[in-house]
This record gives structure tokens, sequence and C-alpha cells, in this order.
């Protein structure tokens, strides 16, 4: 993958090297034990908000968890 495939995706790998020495990202299904895979941006949010994921990337958009 280059840059001019994708850049936000690539920005990302680039970004995950710097912290782990890693430039490699794996994707995998988004889904909760039991629960069916997220096929909308709803039902992403719902998933987020039951599970102990702190950031999301969503459509362009950065999700954030509030901290308590």
């Amino acid at each position: 993958m280059t840059e001019r495939d994708n850049p936000n995706y690539y920005k990302l790998i680039k970004e995950f090297k710097k912290f782990t020495g890693y430039g490699i990202v794996v994707n995998t299904s988004f889904n909760l034990h039991g629960r069916a895979i997220v096929m909308t941006p709803d039902h992403a949010i719902e998933d987020f908000i039951d599970c102990g994921i702190d950031t999301m990337y969503i459509e362009g958009f950065k999700v954030v968890r509030k901290k308590n």
C-alpha cells in the first residue's frame, strides 16, 4: 500500500510504527461476543458504548470515549 492509495490509512500505519516499531495494522471484524458484525454507523456507536474501546474512527470522524 502507498500513501497515494489511501492517505489516511497510510498515516495511521506510519504513526503506529512510531509507537510500536511495527509497520502493520490488522483489520478484523467489529463485533462483540454474541452479537452480529457491525454493519451500520448506528450499530458501531451502540457497540462502542457497550465495549472497552476508547477511540474509534468511523466515516472520517474520530469518536473518543469521554473520561469520567
